[in-house]
């Protein structure tokens, strides 16, 4: 027979300390805080990237919190807002992922080729850099360790889906099963890391050569050539700021000009749907709301005539009762006034008076 003490023990502090001990102790917090900081020192290089990412994941958790909310309601039509947000959310997902990444992938290289920057940056990059880190011309703007759109996005999701097999070890295996398909194909689509070859980027010779000027091999009047006296905050911050200022424009313009103008769209031919499984249209709908507004009761003569009768008994009362007030108010306002003026002249009469002195 179970006792109150072991049915504690088995549904309350057993399940305590293993949500403690997997979740909430020392070590479980000392792993999840070093893999996402491997995560993010991975990621960090790609600040554009990361911007799109959570912009993304910020757009998809408001439109699944929209569905969710309307689905709680008691509205009529939730079910047809309910579908027109969902054709938002996939609009969404279009226009905040495929674009941006083909925008960034596009400019990345162009930036790294150097068809995309400006005389000055050429000019430190070639008669500077590359003569004191040693660094051919092909090395310089070599653009083979860019990857592809396919190869990042399957990158970041199989890292992502990693991730969630590593923190949710008691999935079921419905869905367990999924997310070790999907990161399968998601690594059949990245090259072998052991067959390919390490390919010299730009970060890499300002990194040399910064650290060179670490070592003080390089003389201070160099240096002040750079911003910071760095060429890595000098170019790559250059090409970083290009990226992220491409990202946020293209953001901009996507959610203040472009979607409100699909969803404009979207709703109008939403709303004609709906007038057809009605049978109306938007002609018929506008003569309807016409014939209301022209059909709108009015007062006739007769109720006029009832409202002027029974507002003519009630005006004579009413003025009668006040003017009293108001000449009753007036007479005691003027007995108020009145009053120190005669206590005055009954002292002055008094004062008048010829008084003889009384020995």
């Amino acid at each position: 027979m179970n006792t109150p003490l072991k049915l504690l023990q088995t549904f309350v502090f057993i399940p305590l300390h293993k949500f403690h001990k997997n979740f909430l102790s020392r070590t479980a917090r000392g792993k999840f805080f070093s893999t996402l900081t491997d995560f993010i020192f991975d990621c960090s290089k790609e600040t554009a990237l990361i911007m799109l990412f959570f912009n993304a994941v910020s757009i998809i958790s408001s439109h699944i919190s929209q569905i969710g909310g309307l689905k709680k309601s008691k509205r009529e039509n939730k079910d047809y807002l309910i579908n027109q947000e969902k054709q938002e959310l996939s609009i969404d997902l279009v226009l905040t992922i495929i674009p941006p990444f083909i925008l960034n992938n596009f400019l990345k290289k162009k930036l790294e080729s150097g068809k995309l920057t400006t005389h000055e940056a050429r000019e430190k990059l070639i008669n500077v850099v590359a003569p004191v880190v040693g660094a051919s011309r092909d090395e310089l703007y070599s653009t083979e360790h860019i990857r592809p759109i396919k190869e990042t996005i399957a990158s970041l999701s199989s890292k992502i889906l990693n991730l969630i097999l590593k923190k949710n070890k008691k999935l079921p295996m419905r869905i367990e099963n999924t997310i070790r398909s999907l990161d399968k194909k998601a690594k059949s689509l990245l090259p072998d890391a052991t067959t390919r070859l390490p390919f010299v980027t730009l970060e890499d010779i300002a990194c040399d050569f910064d650290n060179l000027a670490k070592e003080k091999r390089i003389s201070s009047g160099i240096l002040k050539k750079f911003r910071n006296g760095s060429a890595y905050d000098d170019l790559c911050g250059q090409n970083n700021g290009l990226l992220i200022m491409a990202t946020i424009g293209y953001s901009i313009l996507a959610s203040n000009i472009i979607m409100p103008i699909l969803k404009n769209k979207l709703s109008n031919r939403a709303y004609e749907k709906q007038l057809a499984k009605m049978g109306e249209t938007k002609e018929s709908m506008k003569r309807k709301k016409r014939y209301e507004f022209n059909n709108v009761p009015i007062i006739s003569e007769k109720d006029s005539e009832l409202f002027e009768a029974f507002s003519n008994s009630d005006n004579t009362a009413t003025k009668a009762k006040q003017d009293n007030i108001f000449t009753s108010e007036k007479v005691k306002e003027l007995q108020q006034v009145s009053k120190p003026f005669n206590s005055f002249d009954s002292y002055n009469k008094i004062a008048s008076q010829s008084i003889g002195l009384r020995i």
